[in-house]
């Protein structure tokens, strides 16, 4: 390599003029990008981690293709067999050559690493990256390579020899990652029953899985709900959800192949439900003391802010490219929001202040095995609700309430759960007194995960899981005591790390960082509607599957006993979607046992049914299905026979009391109009 003039007004000071290297070279061509910068330590360190990888495949390649090798070596001595024979060379369209060079020629005697700005549209533009190639080069020969890196900011010409193809261009992209440390593989499980009392389960070592047993006095949902959160994994199996079948046979939601996996296409009944949803737990936080906002979906990775937030999850993340510019969409709403925060004016005696944002969407570039349909998605949608508390305990007042608010939101869906809080060592044995008394509240035992010092930006953090038909589990809602993000620059990895510096000021002229609780007091919408479908199936032998009343996408259906009550029937449903409750007519030409029969099926809460005399009375006769309790003599509904509509409005007005009414769209009040989106 030569060096010849400066092709930068700034170039890297290198006083060599000719750079020969003899034997065998690897040579790594390596452009630093945009947020590389944050930190050239890490990301070279992470740089030699590849180098080092690609080292090993380089020189133990023969040793891994020895068997393919003896069968190629087999072959061509077959080959040469059949050519001494009078077979002439191209005769044989099977021919086959070794596979490798000599095993000797895979060895790595020197390391380059060249800067090569080609290889990227989206360079870093700070004076650091020069520095990152060097970086790379010193920490080789640190561990006893060879190592040379070529300066950057010069022309400069250069010659290679390649040997040859096998391994020759090996291509590896080393995104920003700020890893956490392993605390939390020390971590300890305990189980804490409602009389506050607790008892040691197991530690979070594979050994200490392996020894752990359930207590058999606990019932079989807590046992199944220990053994997917701490003795499995908590991904889904190879056999297909239950709720995938559901969600299809419904009509709410559908896998779409020509998007990318983990997005899903969403019907009418499903989207219907996702917007009632929705504006439930708007009106829940808002209740609670909420402000709207709504932050931009997509944001720069050239902010030390947000970077440092982002390369905590460096594989799950979906780029977009504009012009020469790229930015990320969203993993959460947490980073623009928090920059938000830093630019505001806070009073200390406005606090605690709630800000809630409905994600439309956040995105998450779930590994492919991960995905598993309305459980975990790479597009969702996130009810979140952050928090600004002045000090701790202001925080734990307000962690209280949120327990409560997202407890309501459960008891509204009708979903059953169990309760997991992780926290320290440290901030357990201070505040164990009030964590054990809102366990005690629930009157279920529950898990505590204990860390010996904090690993991530949450001292604590509470989660519910609910189960699946198969045992697995998924978060719903969760909320975390953050006493990082707000702070100006936080310790890690030895050194200061830029956070986003939010402040609230006193009338006195004190200043602080608040403590901020992230809560989403449902969880996901999409998981929500995973939560109510896996919950249905793993209990139908017990209880009546189905949706909440409010929620149900057709609340109520009319069935004629014949076509001479078509009319009355008609007009019951026109009264009804008036007023809106959402009621649909099953005017097909079929017996009346058929049409209940179906409205069972698709778990309608009222089927409202009129014969001859309830014509003549008119009156109305109703199967009232038992959604979430247990069967009657093996029946999911109750009947009630000869009842005016206006009790039945009566009865649906108070049972809707409270919750979001969404209007069915005209096309689903009728069989003969009704779409179908699904062949």
């Amino acid at each position: 390599m030569k060096k010849y003039a400066p092709a930068t007004s700034k170039p890297q000071e290198y006083s060599e003029k000719e750079l020969q290297l003899e034997g065998k070279v690897l040579v790594c061509f390596i452009s630093v990008e945009d947020q590389d910068t944050f930190d050239i330590n890490i990301i070279s360190n992470q740089a030699v981690n590849e180098i080092l990888n690609a080292v090993d495949l380089i020189e133990t390649f023969p040793e891994k293709i020895k068997e393919k090798n003896a069968e190629v070596e087999k072959f061509n001595d077959g080959l040469k067999k059949a050519q001494e024979k009078g077979f002439r060379k191209n005769e044989n369209p099977k021919q086959k050559k070794s596979l490798i060079l000599d095993p000797s020629m895979y060895k790595v005697d020197k390391i380059l690493v060249y800067p090569w700005a080609h290889l990227s549209n989206f360079l870093s533009q700070e004076s650091t990256a020069m520095e990152v190639c060097p970086t790379i080069a010193k920490i080789l020969k640190e561990k006893g390579f060879d190592a040379y890196f070529s300066p950057f900011g010069w022309y400069k010409a250069f010659t290679l020899d390649c040997l040859g193809h096998e391994v020759a261009e090996m291509y590896r992209d080393v995104p920003l990652a700020l890893l956490s440390t392993d605390v939390r593989a020390k971590s300890v499980f305990k189980i804490v029953n409602p009389d506050k009392s607790i008892e040691f389960f197991c530690d979070s070592s594979e050994e200490g899985k392996k020894k752990a047993k359930i207590p058999k006095k606990y019932p079989k949902d807590f046992r199944d709900f220990i053994k997917a959160e701490v003795l499995s994994s908590r991904e889904a199996g190879r056999e297909e959800p239950a709720h995938i079948k559901l969600m299809k046979r419904f009509e709410l939601a559908d896998f779409d192949d020509a998007t990318d996996a983990g997005n899903l296409r969403w019907y009418t009944k499903g989207l219907l439900m996702k917007n009632l949803l929705r504006e439930y737990v708007e009106n829940q936080v808002v209740e609670h003391g909420a402000i709207y906002v709504d932050t931009p979906v997509m944001y720069t990775v050239k902010n030390k802010k947000l970077t440092a937030q982002t390369a905590r999850f460096p594989a799950r993340t979906y780029w977009v490219h504009s012009g020469n510019n790229r930015f990320l969409l969203r993993f959460a709403s947490d980073f623009l929001l928090f920059n938000m925060f830093s630019q505001m004016n806070i009073k200390a005696e406005q606090l605690p202040i709630r800000a809630y944002e409905y994600e439309q969407y956040a995105f998450r570039r779930e590994q492919a095995g991960e995905l598993a349909g309305l459980r975990r998605l790479r597009a969702f949608t996130m009810p979140d609700m952050h928090t600004l508390c002045k000090d701790l305990p202001q925080a734990v007042k307000e962690f209280k309430d949120q327990f409560i608010l997202s407890n309501k939101i459960l008891r509204d869906l009708g979903l059953k759960s169990y309760m997991i809080i992780r926290t320290t060592e440290d901030f357990w044995e201070e505040n164990k007194d009030w964590i054990l008394e809102i366990i005690s509240s629930e009157g279920e035992p529950a898990l505590i995960e204990l860390w010996p010092e904090r690993y991530y930006y949450f001292i604590l953090k509470y989660e519910r899981p609910v189960l699946s038909a198969q045992g697995h589990t998924a978060c719903l809602c969760t909320n975390q005591i953050d006493v990082e993000s707000a702070q100006e620059f936080v310790e890690q990895y030895g050194e200061k790390r830029q956070k986003y510096n939010i402040k609230w000021h006193d009338k006195s002229g004190n200043e602080g960082h608040p403590i901020i609780l992230h809560n989403s007091p449902s969880g996901a919408i999409e998981r929500v509607i995973w939560a109510l479908l896996e919950s249905s199936e793993r209990y139908k032998d017990t209880k009546v599957p189905g949706f909440p009343l409010w929620l149900s996408p057709v609340q109520c259906r009319v069935v004629s006993v014949s076509e001479k009550e078509k009319e009355y029937a008609e007009k019951i449903v026109e009264n009804l979607n008036q007023i809106n409750i959402r009621c649909d007519f099953d005017d097909r030409d079929e017996k009346i046992g058929k049409k209940i029969r179906s409205a069972e099926i698709e778990w309608i809460p009222y089927t409202i049914i009129v014969g001859a005399k309830e014509m003549e009375n008119r009156t109305i006769s109703i199967r009232k299905r038992l959604t979430g309790k247990p069967f009657v003599n093996g029946n999911s509904s109750e009947q009630i026979n000869d009842i005016s509509l206006d009790s039945l409005i009566s009865e649906l007005e108070q049972e809707l009391s409270g919750f979001p009414r969404k209007t069915l769209p005209k096309p689903f009040r009728r069989f003969s109009s009704r779409i179908f989106f699904r062949q």
